[in-house]
């Protein structure tokens, strides 16, 4: 991660990724703390992007998704509620 950011109930962590589309090379990793507004924006940043993993109970036991946005920036929300 290469900047992180924090507020009540947000931390937001962002980084360039070698697979990242030329240009719009960041991806942005929201740690939340409810799953009610992590589902919000989900479907909000998805809408007219790509779900590249669904949101559902990951292996490490969080809450967790990755899509790209319809700017084709990636986005990983994860939730440890």
């Amino acid at each position: 991660m290469h900047a992180k950011f924090e507020g009540p109930g947000l931390i937001f962590y962002a980084s360039d990724n070698d697979d990242a589309e030329p240009m719009r090379g960041s991806a942005h990793l929201l740690a939340m703390d409810d799953r009610h507004s992590t589902n919000k924006l989900f479907q909000a940043l998805a809408a007219g992007g790509t779900i590249t993993t669904p949101l559902g109970i990951q292996p490490w036991g969080a809450y967790y998704g990755k899509l790209t946005d319809r700017f084709g920036v990636q986005w990983m929300l994860n939730c440890t509620e």
